[in-house]
């Protein structure tokens, strides 16, 4: 990469015909939330006419090098009137930049809280689209050369290659080149400590604040390790940098060589392998090999597969079936029904229900296309695409084609496998029946249908057979309504199962799946309910707790309206220590499950008050689900407010408890069984 660089400064010139070159000086002014900039941009060759966008509010300060007319914040330029001669245009502007953000939202569903553009006293916020710069309508490619002011020791971020971070006696300035944007720029900026180190020629930094720069050795260690295990995996990294940038609020972006993270986001101990990988390997999909679009945004189950769950199967077996497990979870309990929608119409998360799909299902296609071709195939495939597609728009069709060529399917295979993943809604709704242990051959033999529901799937589904010390598993292509299966044994059977480690996308029976948070977010049917008597600022509370559990728009009821309403086939969440007979019932017949009191909780061997002032549990009574937030009494209201902020980050949990906001116990309660899984014994 450092070597294209140079060829393209070599090159500038020669290529400006093709291309449109901005060089752009802005200062961020923080006392008055306000953006300045001059404009630079030079046309390419035999250009004379140009159309630029500014966002609703900016002001434009001047004009000069053409004539132009301006009609709702779009300025018509025309060179060829003002000055004959020349190709480039100064365009002077500024613009307020002061969207309200949440330092601790109930909800990350919307990345960003869609804020756009803001400016706070030693920090700055510019995505893509928000206006911090003139934006070209035309289709043609750019190059930038951006210079930013800002007070001293402030210093910006974007993609692109670093040329100078540099310090007067009043003031910063941070210059970046980009040579190959990806799209429309972002922006950040903020009082950072910088540390840096090279690996190879790719310059790893890390921009923190001071409160959180000792934890730089530790990320700059992280993104190395990474881009050493993608490097291996797909192919060279494609750019001149990769940074970890803070935000002054919770943000998880991923951008072109780097990636913007919240300041309480970084803290967490998992993230170096967790999030930051997942953020490492857009580097790759996504921001190397582009998105098209207009048949939906595959880069994020892909990354997701590469990143999130390789890390768990590089654990272990048991880890990468749990994660494949709670990715079928999400998907039946928030966008399984009405809110299911085409892979091919995914554009990117936007409530739990799109991430369900554009994340965990668009993974499940990976890893159902892996297992279609093997290993071998598959990961050849990717490096191909990634040799042949970077920095190009690319598509699902693309890795259709790559995977048909590498695992040898046919046409026809493909092209189906293509239609009913990604151009339909939906997943495969299985069900076993009449299984049977016969004698073949003087050994047992089990026989059995696999059968499924419409919409019809092709795939091919595991099904095993376990006996005392041995089983056998075969994949059953099931292309229709109804498929046979015949496994020998050499011992007596004990039980068969279909998809018994979860490696089809299907949806889950509701025996499959325990009472969690996501559960709770996944509900139709709730009934929020708030204790009587409860403290005054606990009505608010409940709602925001609400919102941040994908219910915002439930109710909340009194007691003595739950009282008073058939409640009968919904799901109930309690605020706090019911003390009307009905509520106090629900949570009675519980059982030895739990142990409720407005004073004291227990809820297993794990999670209790001893340790904790906060419970949230969620439970199962005749597939309802009855869960309750419960602070015990005297438990601060600042507490209280920190702990509902908290509970949507634990979706695969439904056991929690908090002391003073900080979680210090988790687990997750059993699921009732599967209607997949067949006892044999009185068979055999």
């Amino acid at each position: 990469m450092a070597g294209l660089w140079i060829l393209f400064a070599a090159a500038l010139d020669s290529s400006a015909q093709q291309t449109l070159h901005h060089e752009l000086e802005v200062e961020i002014l923080h006392d008055a939330k306000t953006l300045r900039g001059t404009d630079t941009i030079r046309l390419p060759k035999g250009a004379s006419r140009l159309r630029v966008a500014f966002r609703p509010g900016v002001r434009i300060l001047g004009v000069g090098g053409a004539a132009y007319t301006q009609k709702e914040g779009v300025l018509d330029l025309n060179l060829e009137t003002a000055h004959p001669s020349s190709n480039t245009v100064v365009l002077r502007y500024e613009g307020v930049f002061d969207d309200s953000f949440e330092a601790e939202p109930f909800s990350m569903d919307n990345p960003g809280q869609g804020v756009l553009g803001t400016i706070t006293q030693d920090a700055a916020f510019f995505l893509a689209g928000s206006g911090w710069y003139p934006m070209i309508v035309e289709d043609i490619p750019e190059t930038f050369r951006v210079s930013v002011t800002a007070p001293r020791g402030v210093y910006a971020v974007m993609e692109g290659r670093l040329e100078t971070h540099a310090d007067d006696p009043d003031r910063s300035l941070s210059i970046w080149s980009v040579a190959r944007p990806s799209g429309p720029l972002a922006m950040f900026a903020g009082r950072y400590v910088v540390n840096e180190r090279m690996h190879d020629k790719v310059r790893i930094a890390t921009y923190f604040f001071p409160a959180n720069a000792g934890l730089s050795t530790r990320y700059l260690d992280a993104v190395q390790r990474h881009i050493v295990r993608y490097e291996a995996l797909h192919g060279p990294y494609p750019f001149a940098k990769f940074a970890v940038v803070e935000n002054f609020f919770p943000t998880g972006y991923g951008f072109p060589s780097y990636t913007l993270l919240g300041s309480r986001v970084l803290r967490l101990p998992f993230i170096p392998d967790t999030s930051l990988r997942h953020e490492v390997a857009h580097c790759w999909w996504g921001n190397g090999v582009l998105v098209d679009a207009t048949g939906g945004n595959w880069s994020e189950g892909l990354t997701t597969y590469v990143a999130d769950y390789l890390s768990e199967e590089e654990h272990s077996f048991e880890q990468a079936r749990a994660y494949r497990l709670r990715t079928l979870e999400k998907y039946a309990l928030l966008a399984a029904g009405a809110q299911d929608f085409p892979l091919s119409t995914f554009r990117s998360r936007y409530n739990p229900a799109s991430q369900a799909v554009g994340y965990g299902k668009a993974m499940f296609v990976f890893h159902m296309m892996r297992l279609r071709i093997g290993d071998t195939a598959f990961w050849a495939a990717l490096r191909d695409i990634y040799a042949e597609r970077l920095y190009k728009k690319t598509s699902w069709v693309h890795f259709m084609d790559a995977f048909a060529e590498h695992g040898g399917l046919g046409r026809d295979e493909v092209r189906f496998f293509y239609k009913q993943w990604i151009t339909r809604p939906g997943a495969l709704q299985l069900a076993i029946d009449s299984t049977r242990v016969v004698s073949a051959a003087g050994r047992p033999q089990v026989e059995g249908l696999l059968i499924q529901k419409s919409p019809r799937f092709n795939v091919r589904v595991p099904v095993e057979v376990v006996g005392g010390t041995i089983s056998r598993r075969e994949s059953v292509a099931l292309d229709d309504a109804k498929a046979t299966f015949s496994i020998r044994m050499e011992e007596a059977p004990r039980t068969v199962a279909a998809d018994p480690d979860f490696d089809v996308f299907r949806l889950l029976y509701p025996e499959e799946i325990p009472a969690t948070v996501d559960a709770v977010k996944g509900s139709n049917t709730l009934a929020a309910v708030l204790a009587e008597d409860s403290p005054e600022p606990w009505a608010e509370i409940f709602r925001g707790l609400l919102m941040g559990l994908n219910q915002g728009g439930t109710p909340v009821w009194s007691e003595s309206r739950f009282a008073a309403e058939d409640s009968a086939g919904k799901d109930v969440l309690f605020f706090g220590m019911p003390k009307r007979e009905k509520g106090r019932n629900l949570l009675s017949e519980l059982g030895d499950a739990a142990e409720l009191s407005a004073g004291a909780f227990r809820v297993g061997e794990d999670i209790s008050s001893r340790n904790a002032d906060t419970l949230f549990a969620v439970f199962k009574r005749n597939q309802r689900l009855v869960a309750v937030f419960l602070p015990v009494a005297g438990t601060e209201v600042e507490t209280v407010v920190r702990t509902a902020r908290k509970i949507t980050h634990y979706g695969r949990y439904g056991r929690l408890s908090f002391k003073n906001g900080v979680n210090t116990g988790k687990g997750v309660g059993e699921a009732s069984g599967s209607p997949l899984v067949v006892d044999l014994g009185d068979n055999s």
